[in-house]
């Protein structure tokens, strides 16, 4: 019972960091590939970019932060 235990849970992180990084992409997709496509203030597409990067940033530490929870403890208990 535990190996399926253990195995439901990896798929289950594994089914919310997939989640995540397609909404991720998305929003990365909307805020720079919108700035290359219409360049036409600079301030905003420079704010645009840095949002992108923001989020992906964000998205990285909270599956960092999500995974080292999930495994270290929820698994080893």
């Amino acid at each position: 019972m535990g190996l399926t235990r253990n195995l439901v849970s990896v798929m289950v992180l594994m089914l919310i960091v997939w989640g995540t990084f397609l909404l991720v992409s998305y929003v990365v997709s909307i805020t720079i590939f919108y700035t290359l496509e219409y360049p036409s203030d600079t301030f905003l597409s420079i704010l645009r970019v840095l949002i992108g990067l923001a989020t992906a940033g964000v998205w990285v530490i909270g599956w960092y932060a999500l995974t080292r929870f999930w495994l270290y403890k929820l698994l080893l208990e």
